[in-house]
């Protein structure tokens, strides 16, 4: 099989091979999950944008249906960021490449969760 080199990909192609099957899912270290979080707490957007996170989290911990609204539209902001497109074509290749987004979306709410945990710690 010849396989493109990854700067020759489309960004579809990359956001594929970089989330595609379930390996978002099987490693919590894995490099999206880890500058996700860096996203999160302000490592992108600096200190407002991680106290915004963290009030929003835990504004709405108990508020499942809320606070998954809101990691799933932080991680598309972050990975049309991270891929230079826009929202909604981040939105669509994710959909493609990731085989359980709600798995996913689960444990990015964790993630999401942690860093507040380490805020009242």
């Amino acid at each position: 099989m010849n396989m493109k080199s990854y700067s020759n990909m489309s960004i579809e192609q990359k956001i594929n091979y970089d989330y595609g099957g379930t390996q978002l899912i099987d490693d919590v270290n894995h490099a999206v999950r880890r500058f996700f979080r860096c996203w999160l707490d302000g490592s992108y957007n600096g200190e407002g944008h991680y106290k915004s996170n963290c009030r929003i989290i835990s504004a709405n911990r108990n508020n499942p249906r809320q606070l998954r609204a809101f990691v799933v539209n932080q991680f598309l902001q972050y990975t049309a960021r991270d891929y230079d497109c826009s929202i909604g074509h981040a939105q669509r290749c994710i959909v493609k490449a990731v085989d359980d987004l709600e798995t996913l979306n689960a444990l990015l709410i964790e993630d999401a969760l942690d860093l507040i945990e380490d805020e009242e710690e």
